[in-house]
C-alpha cells in the first residue's frame, strides 16, 4: 500500500475534536476523494498529512506513506519527501505564489529544491511539458507573467504544475479545481487521472459530488467523521446515508439553476 491512514484524530489544545478517527488508504495508482461540506475537517485532515498544523492542534493516529510514520520521521525526512513524492495543492490560488516573482521563477526554485542536478534545457522542457499537458499552451507568455496579471483559474492551473513538475508519487488536492470553469474542469481532471493511471496516486478534497466523479473510491465526511465511504459507482448510484444523498441533490439541484 502505497499510503495509509489510521485512526487520525486532530484536536484543538482546548479540546474541541475536528477529525476523529479517520482511516483510508490509497493504492498506487488510484484516486480517493474526500467529500463533504464546509467545516465537515477535510482540510485539516490535508493539513495534518503536510504537517502544517499549527501549534493550537494536536494529532493522534498514524499517517504511513510506503510504510513509513510521517508523524515520527525527524523533520529532514520528512522534507525530503514534502514536495517531491507528496506535493499538496491548497485552497487559495490567489496566495499560493510570491506577486512580486515571475511564475517561472517560482515553478523553477520548487523544481531545483529537489533536482539540484538538472540542467535548465531537462527543467524547462520538463516545466512547458507540463504547462501543455494541462491545457496551457502560451508557456513563454504564462513563465514571464507576474501573479497579479493571471486569472484565478489560470493560477490554480499553475499551482497544480508546480505540484506536477516534481512527479510525486502522490498529489495531495483540496478544492483543487474551484476557480476553474465548468468545461475546463471536466478536462484537468480527465487529465489528472490519465496521470494517476501512469503510476501518480491522487488525494482529492472537494465539496462537489460531480468532482469526485472522476475518483475510484470516495470517502464522505460530515462534522469530522466518516459516514460512508465505497467504490464511487456505488456510492453515486445507491448512496446508504442520508447526507450522501443531500450532497448528490445539491448537486443536481445547482445543474437544474445553471441549466435554467
Amino acid at each position: 500500500m502505497l499510503f495509509e491512514v489510521r485512526n487520525l484524530t486532530v484536536s484543538l489544545t482546548s479540546g474541541e475534536t475536528i477529525v476523529d478517527h479517520i482511516a483510508f488508504q490509497i493504492a498506487p495508482g488510484e484516486i480517493l476523494s474526500i467529500v463533504g461540506s464546509s467545516g465537515a475537517g477535510k482540510t485539516t485532515i490535508c493539513k495534518a498529512i503536510m504537517g502544517l498544523l499549527g501549534s493550537g492542534y494536536q494529532s493522534r493516529g498514524e499517517i504511513l506513506f510506503k510504510d513509513r510514520d510521517l508523524l515520527s520521521l525527524p523533520s529532514k525526512e520528512r522534507r525530503q519527501i514534502y514536495g517531491k513524492e507528496i506535493c499538496c495543492i491548497m485552497q487559495n490560488p490567489m496566495t499560493a505564489f510570491n506577486p512580486s516573482i515571475r511564475v517561472g521563477r517560482q515553478i523553477e526554485e520548487t523544481y531545483l529544491r529537489h533536482h539540484i542536478k538538472a540542467t535548465r534545457t531537462e527543467m524547462t522542457n520538463l516545466i512547458e511539458a507540463t504547462l501543455h499537458r494541462l491545457g496551457l499552451t502560451d508557456t513563454k507568455r504564462i513563465l514571464k507573467s507576474y501573479p497579479f496579471t493571471l486569472s484565478g483559474g489560470m493560477l490554480q492551473r499553475l499551482m497544480i504544475v508546480t505540484a506536477l513538475v516534481n512527479q510525486p508519487q502522490l498529489l495531495i488536492a483540496d478544492e483543487a479545481t474551484t476557480a476553474i470553469d465548468a468545461c475546463n474542469r471536466i478536462e484537468l481532471m480527465k487529465e489528472l487521472r490519465s496521470l494517476c493511471k501512469e503510476g501518480m496516486s491522487g488525494l482529492f478534497v472537494t465539496h462537489d459530488m460531480r468532482t469526485a466523479a472522476f475518483s475510484d473510491r470516495i470517502l464522505i465526511m460530515n462534522h469530522g467523521k466518516v459516514v460512508e465511504s465505497g467504490k464511487t459507482e456505488n456510492i453515486m448510484k445507491c448512496p446508504m446515508q442520508e447526507y450522501t444523498k443531500y450532497l448528490l441533490s445539491a448537486c443536481q439541484l445547482e445543474r437544474r439553476n445553471v441549466d435554467d
